[in-house]
């Protein structure tokens, strides 16, 4: 069975357009051959589960499509992709897939998003019908009870995808996150690789390309769709609404002089200020990274 079949979710329940259109196109230029399936409200069962009756009952189509995700994986299998996602090279995408299916090793794909604290790409993974990590969130979801009430400070998919590596007693020391690592490793039958794979981008009020090189595969584009007006990312889900950007985008503004002053800057207080080994040293670089992008459009 072919594992190129890419799965993508839209509720569009309180009339929201979908406006990651233009990513999609990207998909259906960079993956030729793949088939594509389109999932809403109307060949999704939504009376499948207590969980998913109280997401269609307050129409929140974010963590209605959290849990329908790793329902089509697992029933189906395939790819999921978010509907933020930026192909960047299809053919390493085809050669990751043909690994995948040929391997008795792993039945699931994971990246990572964050080098220095962990946490896992929900918005893009695949698996083979019935993988024990499809298995096992798809389980998580049916049995919260009314834990949905708090989803927004509870269920940060990136976060509770973690839950599988603990159950399974493994980065027990770190919360069941893996941080830290060059090179894809294999851990209770799922494949989990580093963050410039499918997570080049960084996030933020300001998202910051940071980790593209020649292995990376595609880029989320953090539309952050479910954050409220008070919220932290609330200015990156308005921009994102007025326009979509891609990798290009981010490449250009890198050119840019005043882009290339800030960063020289940045190399020179950290190197005064927070040499190698000082405590406060990922703190200033984060910070000065934030800085960097202020008033770079």
């Amino acid at each position: 069975m072919s594992l190129k079949v890419i799965h993508r979710i839209f509720f569009g329940f309180k009339g929201e357009k979908d406006i990651y259109l233009e990513y999609f196109q990207n998909w259906q230029e960079k993956l030729v051959g793949y088939e594509f399936k389109h999932w809403n409200a109307t060949n999704l069962p939504l009376d499948l589960n207590p969980y998913v009756r109280a997401m269609v009952e307050l129409e929140d189509g974010v963590f209605l499509s959290d849990y329908f995700r790793w329902w089509v994986l697992r029933e189906y299998g395939g790819i999921y992709l978010d509907g933020d996602i930026e192909i960047i090279d299809g053919y390493k995408l085809d050669v990751l897939i043909d690994e995948f299916e040929a391997s008795d090793e792993y039945d699931a794909i994971i990246g990572t998003e964050l080098n220095d604290r962990g946490g896992y790409t929900s918005h893009s993974m695949a698996s083979k019908p019935h993988s024990a990590l499809s298995e096992f969130m798809c389980e998580l979801y049916e049995n919260l009870g009314k834990l949905y009430l708090a989803r927004k400070e509870l269920l940060i998919g990136p976060k509770i995808t973690a839950l599988y590596f603990l159950d399974k007693g493994s980065f027990a020391n770190s919360k069941g996150y893996i941080f830290g690592f060059k090179e894809p490793i294999v851990s209770n039958r799922v494949k989990i690789y580093p963050k410039d794979y499918f997570s080049p981008i960084s996030y933020g009020r300001t998202p910051v390309l940071e980790d593209l090189t020649h292995r990376s595969v595609l880029a989320h584009h953090y539309g952050n769709s479910w954050w409220e007006k008070d919220s932290y990312f609330f200015v990156q889900k308005q921009a994102m609404k007025k326009r979509r950007k891609m990798i290009k985008d981010y490449l250009q503004e890198q050119k840019s002089l005043k882009f290339r002053f800030k960063r020289t800057l940045k190399f020179i207080f950290i190197k005064l200020f927070f040499p190698i080994g000082s405590k406060r040293r990922l703190w200033a670089k984060n910070m000065a990274q934030k800085i960097i992008h202020i008033g770079i459009k």
